[in-house]
């Protein structure tokens, strides 16, 4: 019987899940699937003040459209920058996802990252139920992350999630449902796309952002590159300042993102350094887990599993494990009461006492 009131309600009420990205916003419906996944873009005309495309549509109008429409990413290293659109944006893919059924508001979980302040978590929430959401709340990126790659994170036995995002890279050890160590970084895929933009600028070569995220992809690396690959491009030559071709290798683009890489292995072995011995010697068994765009960069689950003699693979999903990992957690009550954020301790006290767990407050 629960069960069936479960599915009735499953159907009239969708379970949501919502990675609210820099770079890609998700749409995961617990028993669904991924249902939308669009950039994170919003397109609006500045003389009527009306939107006109987003996600895919207003993408593609980056660095294309006429001065009267404008082109905006409505979150900035994981936050809101732009409320309206970033409302706008979610009511919209929401919809066009839930859209072939009748229902009625959906219950939703956002992701939000580490360094995100109580204003900007606050921000997300209502942005989310302005969009129509009957229950909302939001829980971190790194424990989505590390439920959506499928790991126990319930278990005693601490694991290692890298979420490498489009603005913010987060880096957490988890055990028993809570974050024991982590680290937040304002640093991801766009930070890699700047980066080879301004590569090519030093060699009087101007390109786009869109440009810079394919050569990402198709001849970025982490480390080592294994082998010399080119692919043409199309751009401005400063020289002649006039439209050209030019071939680019792989190993410019792996120069260009070097920093950035670095930046990320610091950090992951800065964390490791403060973990306890016992978390430590639980890390050599369960390893490290990459997730997010930037875990698909050629050679980085290598390159960190050298740095720090700790097995690190790639989790399956890496782009969407997110998104699945909110809806994931919205259907667990037990989860959700053990790793959403609480007003104060005496509520997280109260609630631990509900799932039967011990939670320890020291000053």
């Amino acid at each position: 019987m629960s069960s069936l009131l479960s599915s009735v309600r499953s159907t009239l009420s969708p379970e949501i899940g919502l990675d609210l990205g820099t770079a890609n916003t998700v749409v995961y419906e617990r028993g669904g699937g991924v249902i939308v996944s669009e950039p994170s873009v919003v397109a609006y005309n500045t003389r009527t003040d009306e939107i006109v495309a987003i996600g895919h549509a207003a993408k593609e109008m980056e660095g294309r459209a006429p001065d009267r429409i404008r082109v905006v990413r409505p979150l900035q290293r994981g936050t809101i920058s732009d409320f309206r659109a970033a409302q706008t944006m979610v009511a919209r893919l929401v919809d066009r996802a839930l859209a072939s059924r009748p229902r009625i508001a959906p219950r939703l979980v956002a992701c939000i990252p580490g360094c995100a302040t109580d204003i900007e978590c606050k921000a997300v929430e209502q942005a989310v139920r302005a969009a129509g959401a009957r229950y909302t709340t939001y829980v971190p990126q790194a424990l989505a992350a590390a439920v959506g790659a499928g790991l126990d994170v319930m278990s005693l036995r601490a694991q290692m999630i890298v979420n490498v995002g489009g603005g913010t890279t987060e880096i957490a050890i988890i055990g028993t449902a809570g974050i024991i160590r982590m680290s937040s970084l304002q640093l991801g895929g766009d930070f890699f796309d700047h980066a080879i933009v301004q590569k090519l600028r030093t060699q009087r070569f101007i390109i786009g952002a869109q440009t810079a995220e394919r050569l990402k992809i198709e001849l970025g690396y982490a480390g080592r590159g294994h082998g010399e690959r080119f692919t043409t491009i199309n751009g401005i030559d400063q020289n002649v300042m006039a439209p050209r071709s030019r071939e680019i290798s792989s190993a410019l683009v792996g120069e260009a993102m070097e920093e950035g890489v670095e930046h990320i292995l610091r950090a992951v072995r800065a964390v490791l350094e403060r973990t306890p011995p016992d978390v430590a010697s639980d890390l050599i068994e369960s390893g490290i887990t990459l997730a997010g765009g930037g875990a698909l960069i050629a050679g980085l689950a290598a390159e960190i599993g050298a740095r720090t003699n700790v097995p690190t693979v790639v989790a399956p999903d890496a782009l969407t494990c997110v998104a699945l990992g909110a809806g994931e957690i919205l259907g667990s009550a037990t989860l959700l009461e053990r790793v959403r954020p609480h007003a104060d301790r005496v509520t997280r006290w109260y609630q631990s006492l509900r799932i039967g767990m011990r939670e320890s407050f020291s000053p």
